[in-house]
């Protein structure tokens, strides 16, 4: 609270638009000559002789302001990595702009960059990749790019099967720690990707169904359904990120996509795996008007020898883009997008193979969406309010499942049907037939978001405040789960069909308040960014715990930079931040779950003689104490830039105590316990009566899962990339980048757990009696590692050639022991009692202590192995270019000895190549 109190102060005293000015404030901006674009992370150095007096960089609109200059003659060097460099000497007088404009420089090497690079003067850890290295890389879909970021490593696509995002983290495919992904937000042309309506899976899918690896329901996005080839950036957020972004926890993924004139261009793709076609265009009018149409068509295979398992997607994008300059000299920028994209994982058996044809699981996702943005900037370099922008973006998908299965039971089966709790009659499930299993969303995305940026000054200290409000509405309309109760896909399952349109909607408001506060003297530059971000979960009913409560959200950054000289720059930050992500839909409003007892069965060779008499309960598994999940971050960064060598290392430090995972709850359940040994088959014309037939009360256990914040995900590590200037006799950059991530996976309560086996007579242990344990399931991962990379530029012959080498240090996984010893139980009664030691003297109660659970922690390592990368670029004129890559052609991976036995480790190699038109 201290530190709310802080930033809160802070807010306040910034934003008071007052101007205390000692000196003359100059201010400018810098752009590109071709388009009047502005330039961001631009060098601005204004020297006397041999001594800088002040230097700046532009903000993301190319503005920049000195305030320590006074009237005179100065020189003016003005910097931007891939453009010519401005130098020019002025006599100023106060108050007059300083406006520069830069002329890009086709033949820089500099702008060559085949790697994920740093964000300039980024107040916090984002890498940003161009589409230079995204050409180069030959990308099938957005889950590639992270290979370009440090530390990662490439791997053989898996199109057939959800791709989701993992940053900052050794990962884990355990679902408890899905948080993680899920609080990565993507963002296209500033239109967030919606997510939480998500309700597309099969109940109680097993390891070898279709919907087992394609199932990303609470993981976030399929990264899958992103298409790379009319992307024209991408800038990742690892960092804290501005107090404007929100419902997340792990990071920010922003696409920027093509919106001025580009030729008509073609790309055809082909490797092992995949074929891709792709066909773009951007034209502009002379009336300001831009319009760029493209479309791409993806067709991959799990292995390219299956041909009935198969991932298609297809993508069309219409992207519209007009900007006025009004009569007071101010400028309006309009953006309207529609898209539209499909994706389709198609799995059958093959006839010739299979004894079941029936078999076959079809996923199809079709998805409209629109955004349209408006932003307006003043010509006034003296006004208070700079800038004001409003946004609106929607979608609507149509998701399909369809699964059929063959079921062949081995033994009788018996179906609940009631949906209600009572005690019924079940039906038997017949010995064969063929389940039918359809889900039919419609989830629905909107968001509506502004904000208003505005400049001032108090003394020397320059102020850019900005504030606004974000909503975001979710809703599925679709039909639910359809499918026949008495034909389950699982024979034991005790599920019931639901309609999704009868969820209520979420709707989430939020607001922000930011002030990025900068101010130089002589070689220091001193920059603050404090937001401030409150966020409240509107439209849930009565007894819900976040219920008209603000969650806060304090974000700090700190930059200090030292411009040595005008080839040397030196930069520290620090970065504190609180980020949360609101429950999803299907966290807030889960299906009911049926507990069926058993209380009466009599089994005769005649089927029309048959008896199964069944207590079922409905049990609401809404968990009305659910509430965001929240990360705590700590960054501290350092780095230089000397005559274009660059290197930056960071460290960070992320701790979520409340991420959502399923815990075990426990109940007693009271049933009748029929005796059908009374029963005398013989005299039977029809099923058994039960009014005759003698029975005891009882009381059985049961666990189910409920939605909790139960998980911690703790992250630490140190980041690092060093880049080199070109060797000028080969033109060649080394890059080495790597990534040491320790990353801790477990549950932060204690849990219930039914794990004794044990059976005392006809009874089962766990019937009577379920243990409470104080266990940390816990997963310690750590890894290190590596890579190299140089690239080189052949701009005479138009050819980029990398060789990579991707070095695997070391891997470190901990399987931590747990105390099989309860701390307490529950019994029939439903109370939470105490586990005495007089508890192990019990003949029930001593089997709660597990002998089933390791008691020592389980240490395992990953040894040395270094992959190598080679890629290629050729330009043949200006129309076309051809490239190539073979990933993992040269693998160098010791053998690993186990206990005397040798283990060989082999990589496959993954070949392909694309060409690339443009007319």
């Amino acid at each position: 609270m201290k530190a709310i109190r802080s930033v809160v102060l802070l807010l306040f005293l910034a934003a008071i638009p007052v101007s205390l000015r000692a000196q003359s404030i100059y201010l400018g901006s810098v752009r590109d000559i071709a388009d009047n674009s502005p330039l961001p992370a631009a060098t601005v150095i204004a020297t006397q002789g041999e001594k800088i007096a002040e230097w700046a960089s532009t903000d993301e609109n190319g503005a920049f302001s000195f305030s320590r200059l006074e009237a005179g003659t100065y020189k003016f060097t003005v910097s931007f990595v891939g453009y010519k460099e401005v130098v020019k000497t002025l006599s100023i007088a106060p108050g007059q702009r300083l406006d520069f404009l830069m002329e890009a420089d086709e033949l820089s090497l500099k702008e060559v960059v085949v790697t994920a690079s740093e964000v300039k003067g980024s107040m916090t850890s984002a890498s940003v990749i161009n589409k230079t290295a995204m050409e180069h890389l030959q990308p099938t879909s957005f889950s590639d790019l992270l290979s370009l970021l440090p530390g990662g490593q490439t791997s053989i696509p898996s199109m057939t099967g959800a791709n989701v995002i993992s940053l900052r983290e050794v990962g884990t495919s355990d679902s408890d720690y899905a948080t993680s992904s899920l609080g990565t937000k993507f963002m296209i042309d500033g239109a967030t990707i919606g997510g939480d309506a998500n309700f597309q899976y099969v109940p109680d899918a097993y390891s070898t169904d279709g919907d087992a690896s394609r199932n990303y329901m609470g993981y976030g996005i399929d990264m899958r359904t992103i298409s790379t080839d009319n992307i024209e950036q991408v800038e990742i957020i690892t960092g804290i990120p501005s107090a404007r972004y929100g419902d997340l926890s792990s990071g920010l993924v922003r696409i920027t996509r093509k919106s001025t004139w580009s030729p008509l261009t073609g790309r055809f793709k082909a490797d092992g795996y995949s074929k891709l076609f792709y066909l773009g265009k951007g034209v502009e009018f002379d009336n300001g008007w831009s319009l760029n149409a493209d479309g791409d068509f993806l067709s991959s295979q799990s292995d390219p020898r299956n041909v009935f398992e198969t991932y298609k997607r297809a993508s069309v994008s219409l992207r519209a883009r007009k900007a006025w300059t009004l009569e007071d000299g101010s400028s309006l920028q309009l953006l309207m997008n529609g898209d539209y994209g499909m994706s389709l994982d198609n799995v059958k058996n093959d006839p010739e193979a299979q004894t079941s044809p029936e078999d076959s699981y079809r996923s199809v996702y079709n998805r409209f969406a629109t955004n349209f943005g408006l932003k307006w900037q003043t010509a006034e370099s003296e006004s208070f309010l700079q800038t004001a922008s409003l946004n609106y973006s929607a979608s609507l998908s149509r998701d399909y499942i369809h699964q059929t299965k063959f079921i062949q039971l081995s033994r009788d089966y018996v179906v609940p049907i009631l949906e209600e709790s009572g005690e019924y009659d079940a039906e038997y499930l017949p010995y064969r037939y063929v389940a039918d299993y359809q889900v039919k969303g419609l989830p629905f995305y909107s968001n509506l978001n502004g904000d208003v940026g505005g400049l001032f000054f108090l003394g020397e200290v320059r102020n850019d405040v900005s504030s606004g409000f974000d909503w975001q509405f979710n809703k599925n309309f679709g039909e639910g789960q359809v499918y026949d109760v008495t034909r389950p896909l699982n024979a034991s399952t005790s599920r019931k069909p639901r309609s999704f349109k009868e969820i209520p909607a979420t709707s989430i408001l939020a607001f922000f308040a930011e002030d990025n506060l900068s101010w130089t003297s002589g070689i220091h530059k001193l920059s603050l960014v404090a937001g401030l971000r409150g966020s409240q979960m509107l439209n849930l009913a009565d007894g819900y715990e976040m219920k008209g409560k603000i969650y806060l959200e304090p974000r700090l950054n700190f930059r200090w930079d030292l411009r040595l000289s005008s080839q040397m720059n030196v930069y520290f930050n620090f970065g504190y931040g609180r980020l949360t992500k609101m429950p999803t839909m299907a966290a807030l409003y889960p299906d009911d779950l049926y507990i069926d007892i058993l209380q009466f069965s009599y089994w005769n060779t005649n089927r029309d003689l048959k008896r199964t008499n069944v207590r079922t309960y409905k049990i609401d598994r809404t968990n009305y104490e659910l509430h965001p999940a929240t990360n705590t971050k700590y960054e501290v960064r350092g780095g230089f830039s000397l005559k274009g060598h660059n290197f930056y290392l960071t460290y960070f430090h992320e701790d979520m105590l409340d991420g959502f995972r399923t815990m075990t709850q426990v109940g007693a359940f009271a049933y009748k316990k029929y005796d059908s040994s009374v029963i005398d088959g013989s005299t039977l014309t029809g099923p058994p009566s039960l009014e005759d037939v003698p029975y005891v009360q009882d009381t059985v256990m049961r666990t189910w899962g409920l939605e909790t914040n139960g998980s911690r995900t703790m992250k630490q590590g140190i980041e690092f990339q060093y880049s080199s200037p070109r060797i000028p006799s080969v033109n060649t950059r080394l890059t080495v980048n790597g990534a040491w991530y320790h990353t801790v996976y477990e549950n932060s309560r204690p849990e219930y757990y039914a794990g004794s086996t044990a059976v005392i007579g006809s009874t089962a242990v766990s019937d009577k009696y379920i243990g409470y344990y104080d266990w940390k399931d816990s997963y310690d991962r750590q890894q290190l590692s590596t890579n190299v990379i140089a690239d080189t530029y052949l701009d005479r012959i138009g050819m980029i050639l990398s060789l990579t080498a991707e070095i695997y240090w070391y891997g470190k996984d901990i399987n931590r022991a747990v105390d099989v010893v309860p701390i307490g139980y529950m019994d029939s009664d439903g109370v939470l009692k105490e586990y005495t030691e007089a508890d192990m003297e019990d003949p029930y109660k001593k089997w709660l202590v597990l002998s089933n659970r390791t008691t020592s922690d389980v240490v395992s390592h990953s040894l040395f192995y270094t992959l190598f990368n080679f890629k290629a670029t050729k330009n043949f004129g200006d129309h076309f270019t051809l490239s190539f890559f073979a990933d993992r052609f040269l693998s160098i991976a010791p053998d690993n000895v186990v206990n005397g036995y040798r283990i060989r480790r082999t990589f496959r190699p993954y070949f392909g190549m694309e060409l690339k038109i443009k007319i």
